[in-house]
């Protein structure tokens, strides 16, 4: 029992300093003088979150005056400070068709800076672009046939080895002949003018688009408290003192006046028992 009655002691010690210890201090004091009433505000400065439980209530006594705790009054000092914001959101999409882009874009967002302000701001859709991700090069088969008529000999020198089709240029790669007109010579049909059938193959380059990059900006009004703490005032009344003194002199004017009616009555019987 002893054990648990010095656990119990120190408990109370313990948080009697942890009150006092987070107790709210002052940063001001005032008194004034209303209908002969002295009265002390007591003014605290505390952060926003605080709800003023720590201020004490107790009642004091000062300059042998006691005064009782009367109300709290609180004010907010927080102020909140306004800009226009803009933000700029890129991602990679798959088309350049603005309709599927836009589409994307979700309509707002919600913002903090770095200077502390914060807000939602809403999609300006007047501001998307979309452009190239970056080209590639990518190769393919090109092959091409021509035909040279009226030649007057089945000579591949009179055919030309390359050509140039779409900026690429095809090396001949195969070759037919077609007589397109003959003389009878000794009797026999002899040919004196040629077609010739080409055929060319190479290889054509193209740029491709690897993807596009959509960019739009979001814009609003954003803000951030500047001063955010909030003032207490702790107003204390004088207690009115109770006069003693005059209860004692209202108890002793009775006592008086009992003692002369019994004092008048004494003297009053006395006499009647002497004249008899």
């Amino acid at each position: 029992m002893r054990i648990l009655k010095t656990i119990y002691i120190s408990l109370l010690i313990g948080s009697c300093f942890a009150v006092s210890v987070f107790a709210a201090e002052p940063v001001e004091v005032k008194k004034s003088e209303v209908d002969k009433q002295q009265i002390v505000e007591k003014i605290y400065v505390l952060p926003i979150t605080d709800d003023g439980s720590t201020i004490p209530t107790d009642n004091f006594i000062e300059d042998d005056i006691e005064y009782a705790f009367s109300e709290l009054v609180k004010a907010d000092n927080s102020k909140e400070e306004f800009k226009e914001h803009t933000e700029e959101v890129s991602f990679p999409v798959k088309t350049d068709n603005t309709e599927t882009v836009i589409s994307l874009f979700v309509p707002t967002i919600d913002v903090s800076t770095e200077d502390g302000f914060s807000g939602t701001l809403y999609l300006d859709y007047s501001t998307l672009k979309v452009e190239s991700a970056g080209y590639g090069t990518q190769s393919y088969k090109v092959s091409e046939s021509r035909s040279y008529p009226n030649l007057h000999s089945a000579d591949t020198a009179l055919v030309p080895k390359t050509i140039n089709k779409d900026g690429s240029t095809l090396n001949l790669t195969d070759i037919s002949w077609q007589s397109a007109a003959s003389d009878n010579i000794d009797g026999q049909d002899l040919a004196v003018r040629y077609t010739a059938h080409a055929t060319y193959s190479g290889t054509g380059t193209k740029k491709y688009t690897k993807g596009y990059t959509a960019t739009a900006q979001y814009k609003g009004e954003v803000k951030k408290v500047t001063n955010d703490t909030i003032m207490y005032t702790a107003v204390f009344k004088e207690v009115p003192k109770k006069n003693i003194f005059d209860y004692a002199g209202v108890g002793l004017l009775g006592l008086t006046i009992v003692l002369a009616v019994s004092g008048g009555t004494y003297i009053i019987l006395r006499r009647r028992r002497n004249h008899r």
